[in-house]
């Protein structure tokens, strides 16, 4: 069949056109197929005891995508009752890591003479490196656990250490995935978002970046002085400024820069900035008294300016440097700062 419906057809409907109906619904992974995942809060792993062989997992539900044909659809499991779970004894002299997952049997797919979601331990392999155990199909991550050599019911495995959490998280179509586990982490296409602890980040279509970058100030205390009658990023007893700062999607910043300023004579000073790529290459913004915080006049006074800059690569880095000039024999320059803001 090349197009299905759900709940429509007076001829009956098949187990696939009711798993393909409900996921619907669901962040998607592909024209046909939604992403695996667990609703939050749940499947929560712990040792039964510090140091035996067995664990119990805590109820919870998740999103079992078959593995085998996208037409397949996917399956809803629920864990409803606490479950305990007994790993196998570890190898003589070897460690090995094994793989709690929720694996979904279907003989229409994989010929096993069943249909059932069962918890299922796969075992990793003996090895003085090991590493974890390739997953079957239809089955979706919840943790691996490593387990020592020698582990037995008399000195089982160290729960507090050996437990990695794998699980990943399931939102509906269009919500904004909680970060999590690390199994399958890649976006599913470009603009999706997710919570990565607090701060949202979109997937480009190579990589999870951060939506908004993080403000990035710095600011230095240091009295430092030049004579220098042109922009100079150096000054006499005080070390150089810089920030550095990620580009945001939207291609522009807002960067503020300020100082105190005092200058023999009454000449003041010239407070600026320049701006390059992280890696290297030409400015972006050269030190000039049209993006500097200027003052003029006797004593001293903090000053401060600002200014967007955009048409930045977005996920580049990039470095501010302060610059400075004189305005009179020699200035004094103090309590600088220079902020850059990420815009929306």
């Amino acid at each position: 069949m090349t197009t299905r419906s759900a709940w429509h057809l007076p001829t009956g409907q098949t187990r696939e056109d009711t798993r393909l109906a409900m996921s619907l619904g669901m962040a998607s992974s592909g024209p046909l197929t939604a992403r695996g995942g667990c609703a939050v809060g749940g499947l929560q792993l712990t040792g039964s005891a510090a140091s035996s062989m067995q664990a119990r997992l805590s109820p919870g539900r998740l999103w079992v995508p078959g593995g085998s044909a996208a037409a397949q659809g996917g399956y809803p499991v629920t864990v409803d009752a606490d479950t305990q779970l007994t790993f196998a004894d570890g190898h003589a002299t070897l460690p090995r890591i094994d793989a709690l997952v929720v694996r979904v049997y279907d003989a229409d797919y994989d010929a096993s003479g069943r249909y059932e979601a069962v918890l299922e331990i796969v075992q990793g392999t003996p090895a003085s490196a090991p590493v974890p155990p390739a997953l079957p199909k239809s089955a979706e991550l919840l943790y691996e656990v490593s387990v020592a050599a020698g582990a037995s019911a008399a000195r089982g495995i160290t729960w507090a250490t050996a437990v990695a959490d794998r699980r990943r998280y399931t939102a509906a179509l269009g919500g904004i995935l909680p970060a999590g586990g690390g199994h399958g982490a890649q976006g599913a296409y470009a603009g999706q978002y997710r919570d990565a602890g607090g701060r949202l980040e979109r997937w480009d279509g190579g990589q999870w970046r951060q939506y908004i970058p993080d403000a990035m100030l710095k600011r230095s205390s240091a009295l430092g002085h030049t004579a220098s009658t042109t922009y100079t990023e150096a000054l006499t007893d005080a070390g150089p400024l810089t920030v550095e700062f990620t580009a945001p999607p939207s291609t522009w910043v807002h960067i503020s820069v300020g100082a105190r300023i005092a200058g023999e004579g009454g000449g003041g000073g010239f407070f600026s900035v320049n701006v390059r790529p992280l890696a290297g290459g030409a400015l972006l913004v050269t030190a000039s008294d049209d993006v500097a915080a200027v003052y003029t006049g006797a004593g001293s006074a903090s000053v401060f300016t600002n200014f967007p800059l955009g048409r930045l690569t977005p996920g580049v880095k990039y470095i501010a440097t302060a610059a400075h000039k004189a305005g009179s024999p020699k200035t004094w320059y103090d309590s600088r700062f220079i902020r850059v803001d990420p815009v929306a």
